[in-house]
């Protein structure tokens, strides 16, 4: 998904989603507080992180817009981008282009106008995604700088190869199957770890436990569906792996504070 806004302070101090987000500021600056580390953000930048990490908007200096765009973290790591760049997302840091490029304005706000059409036509919709594919890997090339360190970096056992493989391995299986009935029994034996240990690594890594990473990413799939498709309520709840009506309604509202039927409303006013 790829939006286009004013920046101003949040209402709530936090909100997280299980996509990976790209924000391009321009003509203002923004500062975000993530779990309650601020941050800083200049215009004509590009700055990347999970939305997996509890973040906000605290403060918004000049009148100009943001550039928001969504990747699930499936596509991210389709993708196939240097593995530091990718560990450092999945494990919590803040990246930033360590140039400012005027060019990106215009592919920004590109990428906003044809939105609309990628959402109805598979074509337009593949070259939006390669479009942000290359310019994430030219970020990956050019160099970036970490506004946040990644909460793993400082413990060897979390930030280790074999530790990130197996975390990439579990959210790659949960990516591909998140629509079928899967258990964390399932994400562990796919890595081939107990199921205790496999749910320790995760939460320590990506800071939520596998079950509720579960859940956002279905979520985040019916939020999709709600908003860009007029699917019935069950069908929506169904296609995002949900086994009944009752526990999608149960999840949603958990996360949300708000029913299915009210949140299409207001995706689409």
């Amino acid at each position: 998904m790829v939006e286009t806004h004013r920046p101003t302070r949040f209402r709530r101090a936090y909100h997280h989603h299980p996509s990976v987000e790209i924000n391009f500021l321009i003509g203002c600056d923004m500062e975000y507080s993530f779990s309650g580390t601020l941050v800083r953000a200049g215009r004509q930048k590009l700055v990347v992180f999970w939305g997996a990490v509890p973040h906000g908007v605290t403060d918004v200096q000049g009148s100009g817009s943001i550039v928001n765009v969504y990747l699930s973290l499936a596509q991210l790591l389709k993708f196939g981008l240097p593995e530091l760049f990718v560990e450092t997302i999945i494990s919590g840091g803040i990246l930033a282009s360590r140039e400012s490029c005027h060019e990106d304005a215009l592919m920004f706000n590109t990428w906003a106008r044809d939105y609309s059409r990628a959402s109805d036509d598979p074509n337009w919709r593949n070259l939006l995604i390669g479009e942000i594919e290359m310019r994430l890997r030219r970020m990956a090339l050019e160099g970036y700088d970490v506004l946040m360190k990644a909460r793993g970096n400082a413990d060897a056992n979390v930030s280790g190869t074999s530790t990130m493989r197996h975390i990439d391995q579990m959210l790659r299986f949960i990516a591909d199957n998140y629509g079928n009935p899967i258990s964390v029994a399932q994400v562990a034996e796919h890595v081939d770890l107990s199921p205790s240990y496999a749910m320790s690594l995760f939460r320590r890594v990506v800071g939520v436990p596998i079950k509720e990473h579960i859940t956002r990413i279905r979520l985040s799939h019916a939020q999709m569906l709600l908003a860009h498709s007029d699917h019935k309520i069950l069908s929506v709840a169904m296609d995002s792996g949900f086994g009944s009506l009752s526990s999608f309604y149960e999840a949603f509202q958990a996360h949300q504070h708000k029913t299915p039927a009210a949140f299409r409303r207001e995706a689409r006013q």
